[in-house]
């Protein structure tokens, strides 16, 4: 029996993924080191390895800075409605994860440490002037957050929305990233030799070929699998820990592990009946729980 790579491929994606809806921009006349400047509606900042981070900014007050899910972009964060619902509170800050919408995407996997993802957002907050923050991460934006708040005191609150603690990738994750990269790495060495014989791929795959870009996907993905353990207890600022009583990506069995270990600083908020990707698209039920906490844990931070 034939595996279906391609299938799975988006599948297991979808462990980190919400619908791409940014594209790629040329960032060629970017400069500048910390710099902050605006392409139409969108804002660049240079992190310190020179990778452009686009972003935007909304609303005014305490700072927000908002993480996507993997292989989606800032403006999942706008079409879903959870910027205009904070907009007249905070300042919100939706950026582009390296590797996505239309910041800089590398395609080595030494790109994608968590020392340059959280350096990536450093970098962003320092362009607007942002001495604390409140991070917002979801799915594998969240996996990122754990990382930023458990070694920056800039992080004066987190909310991670749907993931598990311990190591980046879950066993099972792990699993599938591993297969993802057996099946694809041989492809894509075919087709950089100019050997690869399409009518071997099956209809999906050539479709992953040329629409998606497998090589960036690995390279993200791939990088995962080096990231440490981050357990509840690392983080140094007050943590939202929201998950869907219907989470299937290991949340709820890391809840399980954790939950007689977890400090005063991090709360759990459970809701009913959200899988993973409702955890983030139902806004009706997971907005006003964000935004509590967040109201809760801003009011020392300045309006920057």
């Amino acid at each position: 029996m034939r595996i279906n790579y391609s299938l799975s491929f988006k599948i297991m994606l979808c462990w980190f993924v919400l619908p791409v809806y940014a594209q790629a921009t040329n960032h060629s006349e970017r400069s500048g080191v910390g710099s902050c400047f605006q392409s139409s509606n969108t804002l660049f900042a240079q992190s310190p390895d020179g990778t452009q981070i686009a972003f935007d900014v909304t609303g005014a007050g305490p700072t927000i800075i908002l993480l996507h899910g993997g292989g989606g972009s800032r403006q999942n964060w706008h079409e879903v409605g959870y910027v205009d619902g904070a907009k007249d509170s905070f300042r919100v800050i939706a950026m582009d994860i390296r590797g996505h919408g239309e910041s800089d995407k590398p395609i080595d996997q030494a790109s994608y440490t968590t020392d340059k993802l959280l350096q990536d957002i450093l970098a962003v907050a320092d362009s607007c002037r942002a001495k604390t923050f409140v991070l917002w991460g979801f799915s594998y934006g969240g996996n990122i957050s754990r990382y930023l708040a458990a070694q920056s005191d800039r992080v004066a609150g987190s909310i991670i929305m749907g993931i598990p603690f311990g190591p980046g990738a879950s066993d099972e994750a792990q699993t599938y990233i591993d297969n993802m990269e057996n099946h694809w790495r041989p492809i894509l060495r075919a087709q950089a030799d100019n050997t690869l014989d399409w009518d071997t791929l099956s209809n999906e795959e050539q479709v992953v070929l040329k629409e998606d870009n497998p090589s960036l996907f690995l390279a993200w993905l791939g990088a995962i699998l080096e990231w440490p353990a981050v357990i509840p207890s690392d983080l140094h600022s007050p943590t939202l820990w929201l998950i869907g009583s219907e989470n299937e990506v290991g949340a709820l069995a890391s809840l399980s592990e954790y939950q007689e270990s977890l400090p005063n600083s991090v709360q759990v908020h459970v809701i009913d009946g959200l899988t993973h990707e409702q955890e983030f698209t139902e806004i009706d039920k997971v907005l006003p729980v964000l935004l509590e906490f967040t109201h809760a844990v801003s009011g020392g931070l300045a309006k920057d």
